[in-house]
């Protein structure tokens, strides 16, 4: 290889790395953004970080008879099928893992004899509480974060939806029940 060849390779990687970097240049210009001289959308912050706590929690207060008069039984029907494993429904059924369900809405919580409920609910039940709709509401919600103790594995049901129709469908199987849903 002569030295005119190698000037010839020489000068292909340099008008290469020449193009490359006017490429560059020409590119950042046509396509830059312009700088801000002020910002169009100012966010103020609050000084501490508690007050973004407080400011982030939001507690939303849910209507449960509100839900429960648009609730559905037939999905309540559905929804109970995910506890048929460890409950019945039906009167007179003995009880599985957890208590029969029967009947439940309005009844003294930790009251069946036959069922050996834990201290949480016995106490709940030695202090006058029943299975209002709210009680059942929240309990079904997450029963380990309403009634800390319980022996209830489950981890509960998310959608208030779920949740009502589910109740009025154990209000449907609750004779002795005073409560009414209107």
């Amino acid at each position: 290889m002569d030295s005119f060849e190698i000037n010839k390779i020489f000068g292909a990687i340099c008008a290469t790395a020449l193009f490359i970097l006017v490429l560059t240049i020409v590119t950042d210009f046509l396509y830059s953004e312009p700088e801000l001289k002020e910002q169009a959308y100012v966010v103020e912050l609050p000084d501490t970080e508690a007050s973004i706590v407080d400011e982030m929690v939001e507690v939303v207060e849910i209507d449960v008879m509100e839900l429960l008069v648009m609730a559905s039984l037939e999905n309540g029907q559905k929804v109970a099928k995910k506890c048929v494993s460890c409950h019945n429904f039906e009167a007179g059924s003995a009880n599985k893992i957890g208590p029969n369900l029967y009947n439940i809405v309005d009844r003294k919580m930790g009251i069946m004899d036959d069922f050996a409920y834990s201290n949480a609910l016995n106490e709940r039940g030695a202090n006058d509480e029943s299975w209002t709709f709210e009680n059942l509401f929240h309990f079904l919600e997450n029963p380990k974060k309403w009634l800390p103790g319980t022996i209830m594995g489950y981890a509960g049901i998310r959608k208030p939806k779920d949740r009502a129709d589910l109740i009025v469908y154990l209000h449907d199987i609750s004779p002795d029940s005073v409560s009414t849903i209107d």
